[in-house]
């Protein structure tokens, strides 16, 4: 086996980052979770320090990992607040920000708080470089407007350019977030270091479980986020990959499908999300399973943090290999069987191959009893399935105003389905039609449906409804989109 790598890289990350990370969170809305948030983007470049050598990019990880769970777990229609200053100038670019809509003030402060931008800054907020710059433009041309162009003598030293001022009111402002109550974890990791390679031991293991699922209990209890909470990956455009360097911002994969789990009713449920392209996408793919959380807040995986050791597709067969950890507390049959599904039906679907076998492996041997056939797991048609998906648009999406199509699928005992658009502002239902439905299910089974509404700019919920059975059982799906 190879030689175990040390800790002692991570512990210093800890030691030298730890606080940034803190009042990045902080000041990104997520003050009550931001040790939680912490822990987790530490843990989980641990889980990948030997792909992440290089320790700019490890640092990029982190700020990204941040970036993303406070998304996650900021109340849904909350705009950031930053702390108060007392230099005036200050005061007002911060004041500014905060009312600014929570994608430009974020975008705002991860830029020149970190003093990241161009592709840094692009791969940090999972967008393409061209689309990260104009929409920074566009935040700092708005700020502009708000608070003037900056001044001789507004704040101390020779301010040169507005940019140059947020940064300093953003530094001012998180010198007031209090020290990041993280010491414990300084010292997990320091334990581990002194008397254990990454594979994860026991103190540390039962760390990561109990952070993931205290942050699940958490997702899972928010109500379903507005846009400001979380946006979809902006796909790269040529000139974007013609501006920056491939190891920096690699090119994306569009809508690979990957399954979650439904968190109220355990079914499977897709979702297409734009990945790092690679030589190896079936990879990528089950590491998202692992660890992208997805778009929409109704969903969940089933599996528990964890590494994948290796993923060797030959013909019709997969076989995966997991470190032990990953299969921890799936102990009943209902969880390991979702976990199964997550995988069986995501790279089925991505390779193309609907007669898939997958076999599952721990640490090279035998994976925990629920996880073992001698045949190898396969799709099950649309059993785990849920009687109806909206298939877009997906949740968080921004479309533009005027007619916007929403699609999906029904199982072919469903009705027809009715969407009905409910406006979030002011909570009034401002459009519900029948959607178009096909009288014959596809080659998998599903009936195709889609509906057309012209929307004008807002926030929406787009919800579709349909019954089933002689006793009229209802099955909806719902998505949260903008329209500008």
């Amino acid at each position: 086996m190879p030689r175990e790598e040390s800790l002692d890289w991570l512990v210093q990350i800890h030691d030298e980052h730890g606080a940034t990370l803190h009042r990045l969170a902080v000041l990104l809305g997520a003050e009550s979770q931001s040790g939680r948030i912490v822990r987790s983007a530490l843990l989980a470049l641990g889980r990948r320090g030997h792909r992440l050598i290089d320790p700019v990019e490890r640092i990029e990880f982190l700020h990204e990992h941040v970036v993303h769970l406070a998304r996650a777990v900021r109340p849904a229609t909350a705009q950031l607040s930053l702390p108060t200053v007392e230099e005036p100038r200050q005061e007002e670019i911060l004041s500014a920000i905060s009312s600014m809509p929570v994608r430009l003030s974020e975008l705002l402060v991860v830029s020149h708080y970190l003093t990241v931008f161009g592709p840094e800054l692009a791969g940090i907020i999972r967008m393409s470089v061209r689309g990260s710059n104009q929409r920074l433009e566009a935040a700092l041309e708005s700020l502009r407007a708000t608070v003037g162009d900056p001044t001789p003598g507004s704040q101390p030293g020779v301010i040169e350019s507005l940019s140059q001022e947020v940064t300093a009111a953003l530094r001012s402002a998180a010198r007031q977030v209090q020290a990041p109550g993280t010491e414990t974890l300084g010292d997990e990791l320091r334990d581990v270091a002194q008397h254990r390679s990454f594979t994860l031991g026991p103190k540390l293991v039962a760390a990561s479980v109990l952070a993931a699922a205290a942050l699940g209990l958490l997702l899972a209890s928010a109500t379903r986020p507005t846009l400001a909470s979380i946006e979809p990956i902006a796909p790269a455009s040529s000139a974007a990959a013609t501006a920056a360097p491939s190891e920096s911002i690699p090119a994306l994969v569009r809508a690979v499908p990957i399954h979650y789990v439904g968190r109220a009713d355990g079914k499977l449920y897709r979702e297409n999300r734009d990945l790092a392209a690679s030589s190896q996408l079936v990879r990528t793919a089950l590491e998202a399973i692992l660890s992208l959380v997805p778009l929409d807040p109704d969903y969940a995986t089933a599996w528990k943090p964890g590494q994948l050791l290796s993923a060797e597709v030959v013909d019709d067969t997969l076989v995966v290999d997991l470190v032990a950890s990953a299969y921890e507390d799936i102990t009943d049959p209902t969880t390991a069987q979702q976990a199964i599904d997550q995988v069986v039906y995501t790279t089925s679907e991505l390779l193309g191959v609907p007669d898939l076998r997958v076999f599952f492996r721990a640490d090279g041997g035998l994976p925990p009893e629920p996880f073992r056939s001698n045949t190898g797991f396969t799709r099950r048609g649309l059993n785990p399935m849920p009687t109806l998906w909206i298939t877009s648009p997906r949740n968080t999406s921004q479309q533009s105003a005027g007619n916007i199509v929403v699609q999906g699928q029904v199982k072919p005992e469903g009705s027809v389905p009715v969407v009905t658009v409910t406006n979030l502002e002011t909570n009034q239902v401002v459009a519900q039609a029948s959607a178009q439905t096909s009288t014959e299910p596809d080659q998998e089974g599903w009936r195709q449906w889609s509906v057309t509404l012209s929307l004008p700019a807002g926030n929406y919920d787009v919800r579709a409804v349909v019954t089933t059975g002689a006793s009229p059982t209802q099955s909806s799906e719902n998505k949260v989109i903008r329209v500008s």
